[in-house]
């Protein structure tokens, strides 16, 4: 029995030894506070902000601020805390403020203004100016833009599309600049244009529709050929060399254009089907139609030998030996005559009076070379250029008929596939006398070629080339004495009508 007792005291007393040491480790800690103090101003003039809601994360009470702008919160547990600010009419505001033992943490909250998003303001001052007339083909667009919220940043979409436009078309998305450049517009056509302003809360404002008209096409005298990124194209251009035109637009290779007399067509020769053949379009480029199917070809002839008759009404051209007559539609194809033996028509021109043929023969040696003269039906076949050292070519009339342009490489050189050394122009009248040279004033090293008269016979226009076979050639523009030089545009094949 006094064993059971002492069992139980043992028990009793482990129970007490346990219940002692769990109250120690549950001893709870005495919570620590402090207190926030702020003040709500405005932004723009720091003036105190009556009414403003003022709330904490971690959350506690609501509050507001009072006419002084003033708010407190006290009794905050200790810790981390951000206070919110917001009031109608103010962007929310929020600040973060350290909460310590039996101390006050201060804050000041600065609320800006919010009058809310405005939409853009209409777009103004258009340029070109609304209804304007004769613009340029290429241009800089431009108008003023603006929007209430200042600090805002506006981009636009542009929209331009021609008057038979089936519906607008976007030319420029999110575009962030008030000018934008335009390029290859049509000549003598009506565009309208279209600003839609878009603001950084992606509210919208569409301009007015406002419209320009371009430019007739302009009526340039002078067309050549030029090689561009190593593809030969026609353009056209004034006798100030400016403003030039570009006519074609192919991978294939056009050369020699021609204007017919009254210069609304052009004749040119085009490989788009492998071989040379003829082609007219109209003098702005539009209308193209091939002509020929016989191509303009020989000896050193790729699309050189053709010319317009001097109506208009036909095409004289060259086919190896063969000189050709056709209509301007493609039908009439007829035999003008045949070259001497062993040569082939390489070059062809037209008397303006409409009574004489010059062409140049040529034989399977480019340097091989003499001008003859016939009549238009092929007859009467009269040597007036004879074959002589050194290329002859370019045969062309005078305004007034009784005389031929042609060129002549003095130096006598034949060594290469048509390398010429010193290329000159030279007059003569037509029953072969009174030969002039007019290239007296040519610089050293270059050749003048492929000479043609201005229309009313005061000037001459020509190409101009340094010998050295890879130089550019230049387009120059003469007196019909040689005198007065002067470099027209890099390009080559010149005609003046």
């Amino acid at each position: 029995m006094l064993m059971f007792y002492r069992i139980i005291n043992s028990i009793f007393a482990l129970s007490l030894i346990f219940i002692c040491v769990s109250c120690k480790e549950n001893t709870i800690q005495p919570e620590m506070f402090g207190s926030i103090s702020g003040i709500v101003l405005s932004q723009e003039d720091s003036k105190p902000i009556e009414g403003a809601s003022v709330t904490t994360t971690p959350p506690s009470n609501a509050i507001v601020s009072g006419k002084d702008g003033k708010f407190s919160f006290k009794d905050l547990p200790v810790g981390n805390y951000t206070i919110n600010v917001s009031k109608k009419g103010f962007k929310k505001n929020s600040v973060s403020v350290s909460v310590k033992e039996d101390q006050t943490a201060n804050a000041t909250i600065f609320l800006e203004k919010d009058e809310g998003n405005t939409s853009p303001n209409i777009p103004t001052n258009p340029v070109p100016e609304n209804e304007s007339v004769d613009q340029p083909v290429s241009l800089v667009l431009r108008w003023s833009a603006s929007d209430p919220d200042k600090q805002d940043s506006l981009l636009f979409d542009i929209y331009l599309y021609k008057s038979n436009s089936p519906s607008p078309v976007k030319v420029a998305s999110d575009y962030p600049d008030t000018s934008y450049a335009v390029e290859d517009l049509e000549y003598n056509t009506t565009y309208f244009w279209q600003i839609v302003v878009k603001d950084t809360a992606n509210s919208i404002t569409n301009g007015n529709i406002w419209s320009f008209k371009t430019r007739e096409f302009p009526d340039n005298p002078i067309i050549y050929a030029a090689n561009v990124d190593n593809n030969f194209d026609i353009y056209s251009i004034n006798t100030s060399g400016t403003e030039a035109i570009r006519l074609t637009n192919n991978i294939s290779r056009e050369l020699w254009p021609k204007f017919n007399p009254n210069r609304t067509k052009i004749a040119y020769t085009s490989d788009k089907n492998v071989q040379p053949q003829i082609f007219i379009m109209n003098k702005d480029g539009s209308g193209s139609y091939q002509v020929t199917s016989l191509p303009v070809a020989g000896y050193h002839n790729y699309g050189f030998g053709f010319t317009w008759s001097n109506d208009g009404g036909k095409l004289i051209y060259s086919n190896y030996d063969k000189l050709y007559s056709i209509n301007q539609d493609g039908s009439g194809l007829s035999l003008i005559t045949t070259a001497p033996a062993n040569r082939h028509f390489r070059e062809v021109d037209y008397s303006p009076l409409g009574n004489k043929i010059v062409a140049l023969a040529i034989g399977s040696n480019i340097y091989d070379s003499e001008i003859y003269l016939m009549n238009p039906d092929g007859s009467d076949l009269t040597l007036l250029v004879n074959n002589e050292p050194g290329l002859i070519e370019a045969p062309s009339f005078s305004t007034d008929g009784t005389k031929i342009l042609f060129t002549k490489d003095v130096s006598g050189f034949e060594g290469g596939n048509g390398r010429q050394l010193n290329a000159h122009i030279f007059l003569m009248s037509i029953d072969g006398s009174d030969t002039v040279d007019l290239s007296i004033n040519k610089p050293a090293g270059t050749n003048d070629l492929n000479p043609t008269f201005s229309p009313d016979g005061s000037k001459i226009i020509f190409t101009n080339v340094k010998n050295d076979g890879s130089s550019p050639k230049e387009i120059w523009i003469m007196d019909a004495d040689g005198a007065n030089r002067q470099k027209l545009i890099t390009g080559e094949m010149p005609d003046w009508r």
